[in-house]
This record gives structure tokens, C-alpha cells and sequence, in this order.
């Protein structure tokens, strides 16, 4: 990864700080949060604690997304000027790819793999690899997209509620601050599910879900479009 980088960069200051979160080891600096016996559930190829030093970059950082799109830039062009697939996607290390031939599919994936093998130390990870008609929904950033419409993920509407169901355990009244951070998160939920057509779930999550929720936020709009705290 630093490699790639100096190819471009030239400025020490840059490098010197590119250098620096790189190579710096996240499992020696750490504050330990929630339940320690929940560590033991994540799998082994998640976890930066199981991988070699040289491998892994932390999910928190913002630049691990942006190192990854460096890293992955060499990908893009295999998948696009040699293989010439012409629908591709990638976010980060999700990648979707088009044709209306199936072995046309087979081919280009065992070619991905093996030049991710070659040339940049990865694999395709062997239990997530896909292969469907697209009538049956793409599983992609979120979202399941279909050719005529787009849905919510089942997990992400589910996650929401727990977490609605959890706010609403609190036994005494929320100060300010708390009120606060919970209209975040639900307004990030909300931000999500203004890209599809669900106003139906908006509207049901408001009524079954919030709660004594309701006596401290109001909706923004008719259409449940994102939250306010009320009197603010």
C-alpha cells in the first residue's frame, strides 16, 4: 500500500503521515469497549488480532476506504481494459458484475481471483461469491436493488428496531444529551431509507416502534422524512 502511494506522492510531510497510519498497529493502542466475550464471536478474517503484522487495515479509520480504493485501483483496470467486463461495480472489496452470459461470469471471476492471487496478496472470499438472476435482487451497499425498484435490507430495518426497543427500556426521563444522540442515530437510519420507497415503513415505524420516543421527537414532515427534537 505504501508503495502505491509514493509512486504518486512526492511531499514528505504527506508520506511521513501516510506512513504513520499505515504501519501503525491498532491492537497495541486500544480502548476496550462493551462486552469482552463478544470478541470471541468474530470471525478469525475480521478480526486484526488473528492476521499476520503486514495485513488489515482498521474499519474505523477513514482512510482505510480511500487505501482500499488505491489499493483495488489496479483491479478496475484488469476488470475494465482486459477482461473489458462492461458492467462492473466495487465499493471497497464489494464488487458486482453483469452479463447475460453465466460462464461468461465463471470466467471473469476465476480470473479476478487469481489475478488478485498474483498481484495484490488477496482472494476472493470463497462462501460470499453470488451467482443469480437479477430478478432475484442485487444484496449491495444496504440495499437490495431490482431492476424496477430498490429495498431496504431485512437487517438494517431490524437492527433500527432493537435499537428503538432499547431506547424505550430507559426507566426515567432522557436528558438532553441523550435525546439528542438517539435523534442521530435514528435520523441516520432515516437518511438511508429516503432512497427507497418506504414510506409504509416509515410511517409504521413511528407508530409501533418509537414509543415514549414520540413525547421528545416529532416527525420533520408529513412523509416521516427525518426527525425533530420537540420544542427545539
Amino acid at each position: 500500500m505504501f508503495e502505491l502511494i509514493k509512486r504518486h506522492v512526492k511531499n514528505p510531510e504527506i508520506l511521513w503521515l501516510v506512513k504513520t497510519i499505515i504501519f501503525h498497529n491498532p491492537t497495541t493502542d486500544y480502548y476496550l469497549k462493551g462486552d469482552p466475550r463478544l470478541f470471541k464471536l468474530i470471525p478469525d478474517y475480521k478480526s486484526l488480532f488473528k492476521v499476520p503484522a503486514s495485513q488489515g487495515l482498521p474499519i474505523g479509520n477513514l482512510t482505510s476506504q480511500f487505501f482500499a480504493n488505491v489499493y483495488l485501483n489496479k483491479l478496475d483496470q484488469f476488470v475494465k481494459h482486459i477482461l473489458k467486463a462492461k458492467y462492473y461495480l466495487r465499493y471497497v472489496d464489494d464488487i458486482v458484475l453483469l452479463s447475460k452470459n453465466k460462464e461468461q461470469l465463471k470466467i471473469w471471476r476465476n480470473e479476478i481471483d487469481k489475478f488478485l492471487q498474483n498481484k495484490l496478496g488477496l482472494k476472493l472470499h470463497p462462501a460470499k461469491q453470488i451467482l443469480q438472476d437479477i430478478n432475484k435482487g442485487l444484496n449491495f451497499v444496504g440495499f437490495i436493488i431490482k431492476p424496477d425498484y430498490v429495498l431496504m435490507r431485512h437487517r438494517i430495518v431490524a437492527n433500527l428496531k432493537q435499537k428503538l426497543w432499547k431506547f424505550n427500556q430507559k426507566p426515567d426521563k432522557f436528558i438532553e444529551p441523550d435525546i439528542k444522540q438517539i435523534l442521530a442515530t435514528i435520523n441516520s437510519y432515516y437518511g438511508q431509507f429516503k432512497h427507497v420507497q418506504t414510506f409504509n415503513l416509515r410511517y409504521k415505524l413511528w407508530h409501533n416502534n418509537f414509543e415514549k420516543l414520540q413525547n421528545y421527537l416529532k416527525p420533520a414532515d408529513n412523509n416521516f422524512s427525518y426527525f425533530k427534537i420537540k420544542n427545539a
